[in-house]
């Protein structure tokens, strides 16, 4: 049975996107204290994965400026100088709003990866994929498939660094190839524990996330 405080994987991933879903309508200042939040959290809970995190956002870096660029120069509103008429103050409100989404959003995932075990994450997704066993989807495969992938991310830039005559795309198709195969000849399947199902009053709290975000973001927010 999981710790009282302890949420299962299942509710996690769905508190997750339920933030996602709600983050594009939000405001800026509404935005800084989602990403506040997510930053304390991140370092008050897993302080030694924020070096990850810090790499995710250096490589979104050129999509972030591209968004900022977008909104702030093409954006119709009030100059913010007359030198500069292409360049208006509302661009640059909603390109920083825009970017600040991508963070927010970044900063979520890292912080679910970072507190959730690869296997328990698997977990969470079986137990989501279950009810489409009527339509033929295997959640134990799914889930074996995400595991092999997720376990073969450690060494990933190793092995698509591998033979530096052969093109990139050759390694990563290989790679893909090799998971796929493993997954298909595997005799045991990875070490997933159960961690059953979400107790009943777990399964209230994305409702009642989704239902206050919505409120934030259009009943009159900050």
């Amino acid at each position: 049975m999981a710790p009282p405080l302890t949420l299962h994987p299942a509710v996690r991933i769905l508190l997750l996107l339920v933030t996602a879903s709600t983050l594009p309508a939000m405001s800026l200042t509404t935005l800084a204290v989602i990403g506040g939040l997510g930053l304390t959290t991140h370092w008050r809970l897993s302080a030694s994965a924020l070096d990850r995190l810090r790499g995710g956002l250096w490589r979104l870096r050129w999509l972030l400026l591209a968004i900022f660029v977008l909104y702030g120069g093409f954006t119709p509103g009030e100059p913010l100088l007359p030198a500069l008429p292409g360049l208006s103050r509302e661009g640059l409100a909603e390109g920083l709003r825009r970017m600040l989404v991508l963070v927010d959003l970044l900063v979520l995932v890292y912080l679910l990866l970072a507190v959730t075990p690869t296997t328990q994450l698997v977990v969470g997704v079986r137990v989501l994929l279950a009810p489409l066993r009527i339509l033929g989807v295997e959640p134990e495969r799914v889930g074996l498939r995400i595991a092999l992938a997720l376990e073969a991310v450690s060494g990933l830039q190793q092995r698509l660094r591998g033979d530096a005559g052969v093109p990139l795309w050759t390694r990563a198709a290989a790679l893909i190839e090799a998971v796929e195969r493993d997954a298909a000849t595997a005799a045991a399947p990875v070490d997933l524990a159960d961690a059953g199902l979400p107790r009943w009053w777990e399964w209230l709290l994305p409702p009642l996330l989704f239902a206050g975000l919505y409120l934030l973001a259009y009943g009159g927010g900050p």
